[in-house]
């Protein structure tokens, strides 16, 4: 599977590289980054170095891909991430997910970057769903989705185990025929 570069008018979408280590670090060594990841705040520059690999990984094998979120006029700092995980081809489906610095929250950005991996992953992938599952207290993110369409479908009980207990989940989706391409920035 190809991971390709997306464009929008503000922002670059490109594959995470080797040269990306130090940024990821610094990002995910935040723990308002990885508060409502299935993640642990990083402490190890090492555990970037294994993430990019991870990322790797999983687009070889077809289950997922990740895109560093870049300005335009700057490709190389590194704003967030975003891409697609569990990826089912027989089901024409797949899970996004997203992290963003927060000296960038509230300002569009990941919206912009949603907007551009949904239009790729309908038009160029053929999905005809695209879920999120959403800590019910990430109020952000929540209405992140509804202003991008997707439409909450449930509250789902001790969905997951993280960071060492249960924790809830709220399921939305967005289906192909629901998408447009208004949203694209």
């Amino acid at each position: 599977m190809h991971l390709p570069v997306l464009s929008t008018s503000h922002l670059v979408l490109r594959p995470i590289e080797d040269k990306d280590t130090a940024a990821l670090f610094r990002h995910f060594s935040k723990d308002a980054v990885t508060k409502y990841m299935d993640i642990d705040s990083f402490s190890n520059i090492s555990e970037a170095s294994h993430i990019i690999q991870f990322f790797r990984e999983s687009l070889e094998k077809e289950e997922g891909m990740r895109w560093a979120i870049t300005f335009k006029e700057k490709e190389e700092e590194l704003l967030g991430t975003c891409g697609y995980h569990k990826i089912s081809k027989v089901h024409f489906k797949a899970e996004i997910g997203y992290d963003l610095h927060p000296d960038y929250w509230g300002k569009g950005i990941m919206k912009e970057a949603i907007s551009a991996m949904l239009s790729y992953g309908y038009e160029e992938l053929q999905y005809n769903r695209i879920e999120a599952f959403v800590d019910p207290e990430n109020i952000a993110s929540s209405k992140l989705l509804s202003s991008l369409g997707f439409r909450y479908e449930g509250f789902l009980r001790d969905a997951f185990f993280e960071k060492g207990k249960f924790v809830n989940a709220e399921l939305y989706s967005l289906l192909r025929q629901e998408h447009t391409r208004e949203s694209i920035f």
